[in-house]
């Protein structure tokens, strides 16, 4: 059975006594009150909502008396039950036709209070599943297989990963058509168990959110090395590349692979740092990766010269320790760049 809150009851009464010029009441269902618009009656006991849970009927009140007000006392009922007691203080005339009006209205108020409960429930439910399947040591049991019908996935078959990270915060119904979960208010991640339906979901979010980040993983027997697979993935897409928005993990796993193994290494980590804040360098370094080292590209695609390059180049060198020129050293600030997307 549904309990009112005293929060509840108290918003309820300062909502209601807006536009209502009466005292209001609101009593839990052992006749308490819990929201007044006279605070000091909190937590007392009032024998008008007490007559009205027991008679469960509308008790009116027609005069003061010790410890009772008159006025109007309508009981609330929810799915057959009473919940609580709605009071209105003042001559029974005049407050008679305010009473099924506050009552409805706070019988709306309740259920909508139900229904948002009822969700979020449900998406704490959702959340503890996810939570599940993207952990690597979890067993697929039974229960765990038929939890996952209910949101479309068939644990026993394969599937692809599909992860976005949106630039701004996305809504519930953001993705159609396939079985998605949230993992923060900017990104979602996705299963895919149709062949040949990756490419639709990704066109599905590219033409409504074209600033979309995307990675997809291979196919895999477990959700988990989907979704390990996707973030690996991600990591590399944001670190290396300065203007591509989709990667898939086929086509970085080597060097996705070799920067797992480096994400906690704190020499790894201290690069990162040095190199934190200057997004010039940054972005010179992606763009000199992504011309295969070419300076004269480089600097056209930079709209510099290259002998502004070649300084940039060194500035690196000397804020690191490790020249972009030098292959070997190369691949530690490619470490670097990834490792320091979180």
């Amino acid at each position: 059975m549904y309990e009112l809150t005293h929060r509840q009851a108290q918003n309820i009464v300062d909502k209601m006594m807006k536009d209502i010029p009466y005292n209001i009441n609101i009593m839990d269902k052992a006749g308490i009150i819990i929201g007044s618009g006279n605070k000091k009656r909190i937590g007392t006991l009032h024998p008008g909502a007490v007559a009205a849970i027991k008679q469960k009927k509308i008790v009116e009140i027609k005069k003061d008396e010790n410890f009772v007000k008159k006025g109007i006392n309508l009981p609330i009922e929810l799915n057959g039950f009473i919940v609580g007691v709605i009071g209105i203080s003042g001559e029974v005339k005049e407050t008679s036709p305010f009473g099924k009006l506050v009552k409805s209205a706070v019988i709306l108020l309740i259920e909508q209070s139900v229904a948002l409960e009822k969700e979020n429930l449900e998406k704490n439910l959702k959340q503890k599943f996810f939570n599940l399947i993207t952990e690597s040591g979890t067993a697929y049991t039974k229960e765990l297989m038929d939890q996952a019908l209910t949101y479309g996935i068939q644990l026993n078959k394969p599937c692809q990963i599909v992860y976005a990270e949106f630039s701004t915060e996305i809504a519930e119904g953001t993705i159609k058509n396939f079985p998605f979960f949230k993992t923060s208010n900017h990104s979602l991640c996705m299963v895919i168990q149709e062949p040949n339906k990756v490419e639709t979901l990704q066109k599905q979010i590219r033409n409504n959110f074209p600033d979309t980040f995307i990675s997809i993983s291979k196919i895999n027997d477990k959700i988990s090395d989907g979704f390990s697979q996707t973030k690996s993935a991600m990591r590399v897409l944001k670190g290396v590349f300065f203007n591509k928005k989709v990667i898939s993990y086929a086509e970085c796993e080597f060097i996705a692979g070799l920067s797992e193994l480096q994400r906690n290494d704190a020499k790894v980590e201290h690069l990162a740092h040095l190199l934190e804040k200057n997004d010039e360098l940054i972005k010179t370094l992606q763009v000199y990766l992504n011309c295969n080292l070419n300076i004269n590209e480089t600097a056209s695609q930079l709209i510099i010269h290259r002998n502004t390059l070649n300084y940039r180049l060194n500035r690196i060198y000397k804020m690191t320790g490790k020249n972009p020129k030098n292959i070997l050293e190369l691949v530690e600030l490619i470490f670097m760049l990834i490792n320091r997307i979180k």
